[in-house]
C-alpha cells in the first residue's frame, strides 16, 4: 500500500451520530483532525481521501479541507483535476 500523508487545512471532526458512536466505542480522544497537523491517511480505489485521528479512527476529508505531503502519483492527478 502506497504511503498518503495529509496535512489539514482546517479542523475537522465526526460530527451527529458518528462522534456519538466513537463515544459507544470507549474512545476517550474524539475523532477530530486538527488544522496544521500532518496525519497518515489511506484511500479508496476512487480517491477518496480519510484521515487517520489520534484514536485510531478514520475520518474522511474533503478537497480544500486538506493538502498531500506524501501521495502516490495516480491520487495527486486525480486530485489535481478536481
Amino acid at each position: 500500500m502506497d504511503k498518503i500523508e495529509i496535512k489539514m487545512l482546517k479542523t475537522v471532526q465526526a460530527d451527529g451520530l458518528f462522534a456519538l458512536l466513537g463515544y459507544n466505542k470507549g474512545l476517550s480522544t474524539p475523532t477530530i483532525l486538527m488544522e496544521g497537523k500532518v496525519y497518515q491517511a489511506v484511500s479508496n480505489r476512487h480517491g477518496a481521501i480519510s484521515g487517520i485521528c489520534d484514536n485510531g479512527e478514520r475520518l474522511g476529508v474533503k478537497p480544500g479541507e486538506f493538502e498531500f505531503v506524501t501521495a502516490p502519483d495516480w491520487i495527486l492527478e486525480l486530485h489535481n483535476k478536481l
